[in-house]
């Protein structure tokens, strides 16, 4: 009689020091969960890119090196303005064959049985764990999308992504937004999976891109580190994430389609 292996049991098998070796799936179906890591791993391999877990300093240091293509990171992911502890946070960071950074996706849970994402967006505590200390003088939230104020309950925010430009047209914002959410769905059994976007963003299809199924105006920054901004706030229930990874496996081509110049820079 054969045994029939999963998914799960595959990634339980790893013992190659990737990052995929350091996922447990202690929460969800890990048959879905483990095709989806295992494909999600195949598809940023075949993109020249080697993903592994890094630290939020060298995420801040990968912002501070790219600002000519990436504008200041949220507060929310820079040690400084509060711990980020790794039971409670994640990084990611993808490397060329040079060992170089392309491409970074970030995440952190917040738990808020007896609170909401709007009252925390606006008190500045999503983004300062002492607002009082570390915000600047005039730097305000806004938040009229009515469904910030029932988003609650253990609430991962998803972001920090940056993808080097010569990277862009790989389709690693189809990849990466996934990867964060999956894993930090089987970490901390996340009701809500949220992030925000600004509206040039979302014009140029990023929410569709990540897969996010709500798109709700606004939420406004005022004098914030990554300026003044009108943003949309992007959310998804734990159902529609497990569709959307579902819908993922039945449709991405792992394999990037990309013309001879990305071949030649890969060579």
């Amino acid at each position: 009689m054969v045994e029939r292996r999963t998914a799960g049991d595959q990634l339980r098998d790893l013992s190659d020091g990737s990052w995929l070796s350091a996922i447990t799936i202690d929460r969800g179906p890990a048959d879905l969960l483990g095709r989806f890591f295992l494909k999600a791993d195949e598809a940023v391999q075949a993109r020249g890119i080697t993903l592994s877990f890094g630290t939020f300093e060298e995420l801040v240091e990968t912002n501070a090196a790219n600002t000519d293509t990436w504008h200041p990171l949220i507060p929310l992911f820079n040690p400084k303005n509060g711990p980020l502890p790794p039971d409670k946070a994640f990084c990611l960071l993808g490397r060329d064959a040079a060992g170089d950074v392309v491409a970074t996706q970030a995440a952190r849970l917040y738990e808020w049985p007896n609170t909401s994402f709007f009252y925390e967006a606006e008190s500045l505590r999503l983004f300062h764990a002492d607002p009082a200390r570390s915000k600047r003088p005039t730097e305000r939230c806004v938040v009229t999308a009515e469904s910030a104020r029932f988003v609650s309950g253990n609430v991962v925010f998803s972001g920090g992504g940056w993808y080097r430009r010569d990277y862009r047209k790989l389709e690693l914002s189809t990849i990466l937004p996934r990867i964060s959410r999956a894993l930090a769905f089987t970490r901390w059994n996340s009701d809500y999976t949220v992030s925000i976007m600004a509206e040039k963003v979302i014009k140029g299809g990023m929410a569709e891109r990540c897969g996010y199924t709500n798109v709700d105006w606004d939420l406004n920054l005022f004098d914030s580190p990554v300026g003044t901004v009108r943003c949309a706030f992007v959310w998804m229930e734990r159902v529609q994430l497990l569709q959307d990874l579902s819908d993922f496996l039945a449709r991405f081509d792992a394999g990037p389609q990309v013309d001879r110049r990305v071949d030649e820079r890969r060579a």
